[in-house]
């Protein structure tokens, strides 16, 4: 149901629609702790399988995967909406971006 409702208010975001998320205390809470941090920080582990999981490692409880490496970005920002308790609705994109797209993933090799 939240990937529903984000889904819509992003599809609302792109014809004229203002949720003001930028003014919710939820929000701006977030902001405020990664601001202190200075960002969030995650390490990615693939799988021999594919699969991945990314962990935060400057805040305990950040975890997310899943199984297409495409959806990385996406993901993590999900999980760092949901950390936060960000209403699907106000989960805009722009809100939690990173200084490149670009990441170093780590891959574990066992013999």
């Amino acid at each position: 149901m939240n990937k529903i409702i984000y889904k819509i208010a992003q599809g609302l975001r792109k014809i004229g629609v203002n949720f003001d998320e930028i003014n919710d205390p939820r929000v701006k809470a977030m902001q405020a702790a990664i601001q202190k941090l200075g960002s969030v920080e995650f390490k990615i582990e693939l799988e021999s399988d594919g699969s991945w999981v990314a962990e935060s490692v400057n805040i305990d409880g950040i975890i997310t995967g899943g199984s297409m490496r495409q959806n990385i970005n996406e993901m993590i920002r999900d999980a760092i909406f949901t950390y936060f308790e960000i209403p699907p609705y106000l989960c805009n994109d722009a809100l939690v971006t990173s200084s490149s797209e670009s990441m170093v993933l780590e891959q574990r090799v066992y013999a």
